[in-house]
């Protein structure tokens, strides 16, 4: 069983970034915040989800949500 990781998904000048604490380069950008928040749900693999919103506020999404 894969840990659970913590992952954050952020605005990004070309759209979504989903990235990891610590991460040197985003693990994906994509257009839309559903989708980045998609892809971070796959690769949290359970873990916390850090959402930031338009307004630069995060929200977050824990696997119990």
């Amino acid at each position: 069983m894969a840990k659970r990781q913590e992952v954050f998904v952020t605005n990004h000048q070309n759209g979504w970034a989903v990235t990891k604490p610590h991460a040197e380069r985003a693990s994906a950008v994509v257009p839309t915040q559903a989708e980045a928040i998609e892809r971070a749900r796959e690769i949290s693999d359970g873990g916390t989800i850090h959402i930031q919103g338009r307004d630069g506020k995060f929200r977050v999404e824990t696997p119990f949500d």
